[in-house]
């Protein structure tokens, strides 16, 4: 009798660890596929206004440094128009916004610049506050970046770049903060430091200064 209970509480013993592997070995592959389902079915969410400025800036980041003329027409489809200064402009019909180009002696471009719409919405909406021309005056010749972002309340997003001039170990790159009602500042720092080499606030279209 002793011996029976003994067998019986080891085969209890048996079938309840066997039955723990079983259960374990179930419920495992499970919650594999509850995780990888939860990460096929992730939503990623787009900011509306980012992805707006992104198309706004399409056009203008469609050309490239050294870029010859005609590819550089070729792939933004349209014709250029020929500035005073030199300079040609293209604006895309379906945004309004456009791009202006300086070209070398070789006839590829040597510089470009955002030519924004009268009011640039789309760019307009990324600025966390209005920007004014008393934060402008404040960029100082070699303040670093960083300082720049306090005091223009964020990064701007690049309107103008430029290669590295003859004699010149300088390449600057153009940074811009737009306001709704189409005045916007720029900041011009020199690559790789990026630090500050000038700066301007430009008033909004049929806006005298003053």
């Amino acid at each position: 009798m002793k011996q029976e209970k003994i067998r019986t509480i080891y085969l209890g013993a048996v079938l309840l660890v066997g039955g723990m592997l079983v259960l374990s070995g179930c419920t495992a592959p499970a919650a594999t596929t509850n995780e990888a389902e939860s990460r096929i079915n992730k939503t990623v969410t787009i900011n509306p206004a980012t992805a707006a400025a992104q198309q706004a800036l399409k056009f203008y980041h469609s050309v490239t440094l050294d870029q010859p003329r005609a590819e550089v027409e070729t792939i933004l489809g349209v014709s250029g128009e020929d500035q005073p200064d030199g300079r040609v402009a293209y604006r895309d019909p379906d945004s309004g916004y456009g791009v202006l180009i300086s070209y070398g002696e070789d006839q590829t471009v040597f510089a470009k610049r955002l030519i924004p719409t009268a009011l640039a919405t789309e760019l307009a909406t990324l600025n966390p506050l209005p920007v004014t021309d008393k934060q402008v005056y404040r960029m100082a010749t070699g303040m670093p970046f960083y300082e720049v972002q306090e005091v223009m309340g964020s990064d701007g997003y690049e309107i103008s770049l430029s290669k590295v001039e003859s004699g010149n170990a300088k390449q600057l790159i153009g940074r811009g903060w737009f306001n709704p009602d189409g005045s916007y500042a720029v900041v011009y720092l020199n690559l790789p430091s990026g630090q500050v080499v000038g700066s301007e606030f430009v008033v909004a279209s049929g806006d005298d200064g003053e």
